[in-house]
């Protein structure tokens, strides 16, 4: 099986469950994801199947979009509701008081990962070293918001945010910023990612429509790789550089683009490059 699924990821599922989940339902040894979302959040996980795993890495970079509560009042060790409450204030948090700081963070801005995340510390994910009560030095990190909007107030010192922002962006750690900026305490109350690159949650399957559709051996839910590389360039190649292409040969020619979807006829072949006068194929993917 070859191809990328856009799972609805619910929450209490890691995204590492994700993948197994996946690897035992498509009988595929390897299956990967475009970026890790935090079990207690929900929506878009980009998962990658087969040769289509090899997209990793190029599909990390592509921004995205969350839907996110602050709730103001409480802290936690997790900066969510799922973590262990530190710290109860009281507070009145208006729109206008809570609009008011959001433009501050717009732009390229650093953030300390939190304690509970996946960054690794010293080859462990830092938040084993965190459940042992181990405190670890973490690097302030480059990200970039994009955008980020107020939607709604849902309750008292309650709100509902829309986030655009590049990898790497912390929620959690945004939001608690944020608060700290109004000389507040908050959390995430809740996470859902609407959209990671191209992939949108209108177009996501659930854990449970997959089950169904592969019961009935419908594995339409399965997109091939290209509809990964919408914003590529492409190069088409004669059916006759076939075998060229698969053997890795030098195939000369030229190309005013630094990666492009590559096709020999009508078969796309993967992401190729151009260097120095030669066509190659850079992440097979036929």
């Amino acid at each position: 099986m070859n191809g990328i699924i856009n799972l609805l990821k619910p929450p209490g599922m890691s995204s590492n469950g994700a993948t197994v989940f996946l690897r035992k339902l498509l009988d595929e040894k390897r299956v990967g994801h475009a970026g890790t979302l935090d079990p207690g959040a929900a929506g878009v996980l980009v998962v990658l199947a087969g040769r289509s795993a090899r997209l990793s890495e190029y599909l990390m970079n592509h921004s995205k979009r969350y839907v996110a509560e602050i709730c103001f009042g409480v802290r936690t060790d997790t900066l969510d509701s799922y973590g262990k409450v530190l710290e109860r204030r009281s507070c009145s948090v208006c729109q206008e008081r809570l609009e008011a700081a959001l433009p501050g963070f717009l732009g390229e801005i650093f953030q300390i990962p939190p304690a509970y995340s996946a960054v690794k510390i010293d080859g462990r994910p830092a938040y084993q070293l965190a459940r042992k009560g181990v405190e670890v030095q973490k690097e302030a990190r480059r990200v970039h918001i994009f955008g980020i909007q107020l939607l709604c107030q849902t309750d008292e010192n309650r709100f509902l945010l829309e986030i655009n922002c590049s990898k790497g962006t912390y929620i959690r750690t945004l939001l608690e910023d944020i608060a700290k900026s109004m000389g507040e305490i908050a959390h995430t109350s809740f996470l859902l990612r609407t959209a990671s690159g191209s992939f949108e949650i209108d177009r996501a399957y659930t854990v449970d429509e997959i089950k169904e559709m592969a019961a009935r051996e419908d594995f339409s839910f399965v997109q091939s790789p290209e509809c990964a590389l919408w914003e590529l360039g492409e190069v088409r190649l004669p059916e006759r550089y076939a075998f060229a292409l698969q053997n890795g040969q030098k195939i000369a020619g030229n190309a005013d683009m630094e990666h492009f979807r590559l096709y020999c006829g009508e078969k796309f072949y993967g992401i190729g490059v151009c260097e120095n006068g030669v066509l190659r194929l850079r992440i097979p993917l036929y």
